[in-house]
């Protein structure tokens, strides 16, 4: 991971305001106040996992964080804030409720609304940046999830837990279709592990759905590509009709067919804006991601993205 930030070089004195515009970049505008500022220290690290950030923090005197209305006017990130607390502890509020996190728990904050942050002494997170829509895609609502404690001894919630753990010491190592894959396994264990979660808006799938629908994803990103993967040997390879997976899409918008497309197109773009696949041909890309038809891919990719891969990966060349 990247180190975005670190103050051991920074005078104590002007650490708070070094901080402070660091992270108002990182995340969203927000107020922060540190306890001794003699001793105030945080080290930042990133790293974007497909639409996920990454980030990991440690920090000492750090006390207090909050996004307020007044700086919410001017935001424009869609995104949530899953925190994953590595060590110490956090105290959350928003939406009127208030939870504590301790190490292997996470809870969800809106960076849309209202919300402030406490921690006392030294502690570490791992904070997961996820756009909106990738969340609400999978769940009908998010009021009355944010917030709540998804604690790491429940069983999805301490999988889900110990799955994002393991990612930033390994995300170097990892290429750019994988990290892909890994992002929405995540949201996938993220919106299992929020669905088990009381309130009055319930999930947009039962845990029984929700696990069909992820037994689906993962059969239909691991043959991506291999171009005989259509909607039957989709549904076929996650043990239900197509049927009943294009009704389990439905809720979020799509098709078992339109998925794959809009999968295989995604890992198409990623190669071309990838430098280090530039030897390769455009042919060569689209059919290792199982389009066997060229001119189909060429107008598919062009109806997604609004331009040509040509066109669209001549923007990323040096």
């Amino acid at each position: 991971m990247d180190t975005v930030l670190t103050l051991a070089d920074i005078h104590p004195r002007d650490r708070l305001a070094f901080w402070y515009d660091v992270a108002c970049e990182v995340f969203v505008d927000h107020e922060c106040r540190v306890q001794t500022p003699s001793r105030f220290d945080v080290t930042m690290h990133h790293a974007p996992l497909g639409d996920l950030g990454i980030v990991k923090l440690d920090s000492t005197g750090l006390n207090f964080a909050a996004v307020t209305s007044r700086t919410i006017t001017n935001a424009e990130d869609d995104v949530f804030f899953l925190c994953l607390q590595v060590s110490g502890s956090a105290t959350f509020h928003q939406d009127g409720r208030e939870t504590t996190i301790l190490p292997g728990d996470f809870a969800l904050l809106d960076a849309q609304r209202p919300y402030s942050c406490n921690y006392p002494g030294e502690w570490k997170q791992i904070i997961i940046k996820i756009p909106h829509r990738s969340l609400k895609a999978r769940l009908s609502a998010s009021s009355e999830l944010t917030v709540c404690a998804v604690r790491n001894v429940d069983g999805i919630g301490g999988l889900a837990s110990g799955y994002m753990s393991m990612i930033p010491p390994r995300i170097d190592a990892l290429h750019t279709a994988a990290k892909a894959q890994i992002a929405e396994h995540v949201l996938d264990l993220i919106a299992l592990s929020l669905s088990n979660m009381g309130g009055k808006d319930k999930p947009a799938l039962s845990s029984g759905r929700a696990l069909a629908l992820l037994r689906l994803r993962t059969a239909i990103e691991s043959r991506l590509g291999d171009p005989r993967l259509d909607p039957k040997a989709a549904a076929a390879a996650a043990g239900m009709s197509v049927r009943y997976a294009n009704a389990l899409l439905s809720q979020q918008g799509t098709s078992v067919e339109r998925l794959i497309v809009s999968r295989r197109l995604a890992h198409c773009r990623r190669a071309l804006e990838d430098p280090g696949q530039s030897h390769r041909t455009i042919t060569e890309i689209a059919f290792a991601w199982g389009f066997s038809d060229l001119s189909h891919f060429d107008r598919r990719f062009k109806r997604e993205y609004g331009c040509s891969p040509r066109d669209y990966r001549q923007r990323f060349q040096p």
